[in-house]
């Protein structure tokens, strides 16, 4: 099975216990666990066009009177992919927080645009995964991820916006990626900048069963 559909399988997984409910939560784990890889050097072309993609939003944002900061998240994102080394400050714990807060300031940002033009809640939902996901989502699982998110969104309720169920799946997501990096050979350096330690399964298992005691919990209190 291919690294990025390993990837997507156990960010649904890790995120469900949590998020069972809330479709388009689901999605942004998705999204969370193929943005980490971001920082290969193959991507370098997307992350170019993602800067791109910012710049322009920006100056013609600005120039119509609107709000840019969707432009400048899209730059300063762009620009932590393309000075991190792959398995570097993505997959640290530090880079974790703070990819997860420039996303989730994305989401709410564009979730906001969108209402500001009188675009009801879920079909915001619904145009938000449609163009993160031509950003972000391999080309490979694109249709799928928003075929059925779209559809998602737009029939399920409106569960609203908060920090759990935007920063929350991202989290999940970067998470998720992580615990299978830290179960290849070559590890990962989850606590850089503050240390250049190479961590491996054992920190994975660790995490694991951390998440086992709060998906347990999670899911006795909602039966």
């Amino acid at each position: 099975m291919s690294s990025y559909k390993k990837h997507v399988i156990f960010a649904l997984v890790f995120s469900l216990p949590f998020f069972f409910q809330n479709i388009f939560a689901l999605a942004l784990s998705v999204l969370g666990s193929s943005i980490p890889d971001f920082d290969h050097p193959i991507k370098g072309r997307r992350v170019s066009l993602i800067f791109l993609i910012g710049l322009l939003t920006l100056i013609i944002f600005y120039l119509l009177g609107l709000p840019y900061l969707i432009g400048i998240l899209l730059m300063v994102l762009a620009m932590i992919f393309y000075l991190s080394s792959h398995r570097g400050f993505s997959h640290s714990i530090l880079g974790i927080f703070i990819l997860s807060i420039l996303l989730t300031l994305l989401v709410i940002s564009s979730y906001f645009f969108f209402r500001a033009f009188g675009v009801d809640e879920r079909e915001s939902l619904a145009l938000i995964l449609v163009f993160s996901g031509l950003i972000f989502v391999d080309r490979k699982i694109l249709i799928p991820f928003t075929f059925l998110g779209v559809l998602g969104v737009l029939f399920t309720p409106f569960l609203g916006l908060n920090l759990y169920n935007i920063m929350g799946p991202f989290l999940m997501g970067f998470i998720s990626h992580v615990i299978l990096d830290l179960y290849t050979p070559s590890g990962v350096k989850f606590l850089r900048p503050f240390s250049t330690r190479t961590f491996k399964k054992g920190l994975g298992g660790f995490l694991i069963i951390i998440w086992i005691i709060c998906a347990s919990y999670n899911i006795i209190h909602l039966i």
